[in-house]
């Protein structure tokens, strides 16, 4: 009785490899994603061209996405409130109000964003007394079993592996504090060999 589940879901779903097909389009959520199941660009109504090869990232500039559904009736959402969408073979996700790339697909991705970040400090007593702000590039963790986004670094790293696999985590806390920081990409790619991402096969 129990072999039987196990075999359907190893014929239903795949683990992640660079050569897994994505199909094009926009997913509302990461279970969508991790389906393969996104709302295509053929179900999306715009009155830019379908065939263009940009078409994706012109309809992701538009405040709304009008689509049909599989019943054929129209909806319409916010493009914000997408998770992300495929193009290209390339995933990017909904992070910040801002679509991003991900650089490595598995159980733990890895992307890069622009955040508006406080610098300095300033006297509350001057007159010019305010907060700067400056764009700064860093590099995210989006952990799949929650669809929580971390900043990439040791601590967050050491959280996960403590979370999810004991085995890497004792590893990785022997380590001293500068080989931490200098190993948390490794221990990224350790943790997603041993627990592949597995995604639809349909």
């Amino acid at each position: 009785i129990c072999i039987l589940p196990l075999s359907v879901m190893a014929q239903d779903s795949v683990a992640y490899s660079r050569d897994f097909e994505f199909r094009e389009g926009f997913f509302l959520t990461l279970e969508q994603f991790k389906n393969n199941d996104p709302i295509l660009k053929s179900a999306v109504v715009s009155n830019y061209p379908q065939t263009q090869a940009d078409f994706i990232s012109q309809v992701i500039n538009s405040k709304y996405i009008t689509y049909k559904d599989k019943d054929g009736n129209e909806q319409k959402v916010e493009t914000m409130s997408l998770w992300g969408y495929c193009q290209n073979r390339t995933i990017c996700i909904n992070f910040n109000r801002e679509f991003n790339r991900v650089n490595v697909i598995g159980t733990l991705f890895l992307f890069t964003a622009t955040v508006n970040t406080p610098i300095g400090y300033r006297d509350p007593m001057s007159i010019n007394y305010g907060i700067n702000y400056v764009d700064e590039l860093r590099q995210f963790v989006l952990d799949t079993h929650t669809n929580k986004i971390e900043d990439f670094n040791a601590k967050n790293m050491e959280m996960l592996l403590q979370e999810y696999d004991p085995v890497l985590y004792t590893e990785f806390m022997a380590l001293k504090r500068k080989k931490k920081n200098d190993s948390i990409f490794i221990y990224l790619r350790k943790y997603n060999e041993k627990h592949p991402l597995y995604l639809s096969a349909n």
